[in-house]
């Protein structure tokens, strides 16, 4: 089986991403594979982009891209014949994609400041273009501040942060402080990470689209923090556009 090869993960920022060209390697009905593709599949709790594809002879829309051994973009509304060896024009949903880019930079940020203000430790995501859910997991709960994390989160985007992505060794990451994930828990056969670096603040393993500066985050609402068990809390909030 060929590889698809994944665009996104060389760029970055990840909005306003431009139309791209690539081969089919196969289709069917309900989905085609590329042999390279711009598209974002499902992962890390964002969800896949949507958008179109068209040749001279086929036009579809793309639902949902997934990975599962090859990347899927599963399709609807196709029209046309396509088979392997076509070339294709690609037009990613960019109000979906930018939407969710800023969540998953403002998921970042949540996350490291729960961290370094109540040590909390973030066990579970769901990135989502209405809203976000964040499970934090702490030693003591009740010390936990809805309206200080709030205001934390606000005061960082409006810092202007630059967030940044390159590719760094293991070794680097576990010696760094600004890591705040167990790097014992990520897959021990990959070697170097795609890492998303956020001011003097965060530094992630991370294979997800972001924005290029925390300005590009608008105010962050908590709009719902409920228990899920001894020491959890999940937080929910929107982005006020």
């Amino acid at each position: 089986m060929m590889m698809t090869i994944l665009k996104h993960l060389e760029q970055h920022p990840g909005v306003n991403p431009e139309p791209f060209s690539s081969v089919v390697t196969s289709v069917c009905d309900e989905h085609i594979v590329l042999d390279s593709t711009a598209y974002y599949p499902m992962g890390g709790g964002q969800p896949g982009d949507r958008g179109n594809i068209e040749s001279d002879s086929f036009t579809c829309t793309v639902v949902d891209v997934r990975k599962k051994g090859e990347v899927r973009h599963i399709i609807a509304d196709s029209e046309g014949t396509l088979k392997p060896g076509d070339n294709i024009r690609c037009t990613i949903d960019a109000e979906w994609r930018n939407q969710l880019s800023a969540m998953h930079t403002a998921q970042h940020l949540v996350s490291a400041l729960a961290n370094e203000e109540w040590g909390a430790d973030t066990v579970g995501n769901q990135i989502g273009f209405d809203k976000t859910r964040i499970d934090l997991q702490f030693e003591n709960r009740d010390i936990f501040d809805r309206d200080s994390l709030s205001q934390m989160v606000n005061d960082a985007i409006a810092k202007d942060m630059e967030v940044m992505m390159d590719f760094r060794p293991s070794a680097e990451l576990i010696d760094d402080p600004l890591v705040r994930i167990n790097m014992d828990r990520m897959p021990p056969n990959i070697d170097v990470w795609r890492t998303i670096s956020i001011g003097d603040l965060d530094v992630c393993p991370c294979a997800g689209t972001h924005v290029l500066r925390t300005s590009m985050i608008p105010e962050v609402e908590i709009t719902r923090v409920k228990s899920k068990g001894a020491g959890r809390l999940r937080v929910e909030y929107i982005l006020n556009n």
